[in-house]
């Protein structure tokens, strides 16, 4: 079985609230949708979405690698197994450091017909034990009464983790919010901190051992960027487990020519953190991720897979990814579809007890839109 035609639509999709990060306001999301056909009528599906002030390339960047890759797929076979797809990519050796959502929608769309073709669910052809549910983390932000609100309306998914945005307000303040969730939440349920890097490296001290003592999964990206080499120390001194995350792709530092994955492994030599905090988008592919989480299940950090606020073709791709992952994988920041006024999907894909089913279908078990039909998406020639 060949593919015998790729189809690309360029999307452009706002939110239904716009979404304050680090890097500024997000209020629309955009992206490339890229669609492979065989000769014996399979279709698969993936997706490509650098983000804006986060990503190593820009949507233009992605664009225009795409277009020099649509011919090269066509007449490319189906990968039979893993070591199949990380070799079915037709691009530059160095797109999975350079252009990393490239290889991770071209892995998506190829193991998404791999899978149809087994039969099986993405997850499935990936690890035959993948889980059929992933658990998913709640987020939460802004001053004490917004908590409260957002608190009272994540309660009844049952959700296992919640991770409190923190570092906007004063140290005390946020002691204040901790304290009422841990006294809520009761004593097994996780309480994730994110600070964005706001803190310098004497407030992190300071601040980290005054939350120690509500129980603190972990504390993700405590430190401003240009204080960096700090988070060897930070981790030795802190009572707190620490995550990292945008320091796994910054390209300000370490060296450009680092993959994801380099990087990772480069930062737990040092024994810079507990917690790696992978987005997929982000990380050059499906086998990258699968790589580096045998690589850490060799070790005691733990990983979680977190959405680069995609669609719901590249969010399903990430659920079949954590899906496959094991004991290596914590709650996960995978629920981020309700963030879209139009998700391309038919599926809502629901949070229930807090974890999110993977879907059983063959491949990514989704049913797209039409896209030639969508007003947010525009057939790229």
């Amino acid at each position: 079985m060949i593919i015998k035609n790729v189809k690309v639509w360029q999307y452009s999709i706002p939110l239904r609230t716009p979404l304050i990060t680090a890097q500024g306001t997000i209020a629309k999301r955009r992206g490339l949708i890229v669609r492979a056909e065989t000769d014996d009528g399979l279709v698969g599906y993936g997706e490509i979405a650098p983000l804006e002030g986060f990503s190593r390339e820009s949507l233009e960047d992605a664009r225009r690698a795409i277009s020099s890759l649509q011919q090269r797929l066509e007449g490319q076979p189906i990968p039979h197994d893993q070591s199949a797809l990380q070799a079915s990519y037709v691009g530059r050796g160095g797109d999975r450091v350079s252009l990393p959502s490239i290889p991770f929608g071209m892995e998506t769309m190829l193991a998404d017909l791999a899978a149809q073709t087994a039969g099986v669910s993405l997850s499935r052809w990936c690890n035959q034990q993948a889980s059929d549910r992933v658990p998913v983390n709640a987020i939460l932000s802004g001053n004490m009464a917004e908590i409260k609100e957002q608190l009272s309306r994540m309660l009844p998914r049952g959700y296992r983790a919640y991770k409190l945005k923190v570092g906007v307000e004063t140290d005390g303040r946020e002691l204040e919010k901790i304290a009422y969730l841990r006294d809520t939440l009761g004593e097994s349920i996780s309480i994730r901190l994110d600070a964005n890097r706001v803190f310098g490296f004497a407030q992190a001290v300071r601040f980290l051992a005054s939350v120690a003592q509500f129980k603190i999964e972990y504390i993700e990206e405590p430190l401003r960027a240009n204080q960096y080499n700090r988070l060897g120390d930070l981790h030795a001194e802190s009572r707190v487990p620490i995550a990292l995350d945008e320091s796994l792709s910054d390209r300000s530092v370490g060296k450009a020519t680092w993959s994801l994955h380099d990087r990772t492994l480069q930062l737990v030599d040092r024994g810079a953190m507990d917690v790696v905090i992978i987005k997929p988008m982000f990380a050059g592919g499906l086998c990258e991720v699968i790589e580096l989480a045998q690589d850490l299940s060799r070790t005691d950090l733990k990983m979680v897979i977190s959405s680069a606020i995609e669609t719901g073709i590249g969010l399903a791709a990430a659920l079949h990814l954590a899906a496959t992952l094991g004991d290596t994988v914590l709650p996960c920041g995978l629920d981020t579809l309700g963030l879209f006024a139009d998700s391309l999907i038919s599926e809502p894909l629901p949070v229930e007890n807090g974890c999110i089913s993977v879907p059983t279908e063959c491949g990514l078990g989704i049913t797209i839109c039409d896209l030639d039909t969508n007003p947010c998406c525009s057939s790229v020639k």
